[in-house]
């Protein structure tokens, strides 16, 4: 279950939510959720509402989500930005913000 809602993946992307992008806008969510529920392998559920990094990792991973179409070349950007190499550590840079909330560390 995502932690953030489909409005505010929308305001942080500065588009609006519509019929035609809300599936979407919940699939990545709930993809970003996913990758925080693996990486924190909690043996009891966050609180609810979940705190605050979890909504804001959340959202800023869904952000990467829906860009991802865009950087199939693995750049990103615009006329006004130029490319920009995407980051290639997937979630990693989200798993060191987590990781106060992180039960359980396997050896691996």
């Amino acid at each position: 279950m995502a932690y953030a809602t489909p409005e505010q993946l929308a305001e942080a992307l500065r588009i609006k939510v519509t019929p035609a992008n809300t599936v979407l806008l919940e699939d990545c969510l709930e993809a970003a959720a996913e990758e925080i529920d693996h990486e924190l392998d909690r043996l009891e559920p966050l609180p609810d509402p979940p705190p605050a990094m979890v909504v804001r990792t959340n959202v800023n991973r869904a952000v990467e989500w829906f860009k991802a179409a865009d950087a199939g070349t693995g750049m990103i950007g615009s006329n006004e930005t130029g490319e920009l190499q995407i980051p290639n550590d997937g979630f990693g840079r989200y798993a060191l913000t987590l990781r106060p909330l992180k039960e359980r560390f396997g050896v691996g």
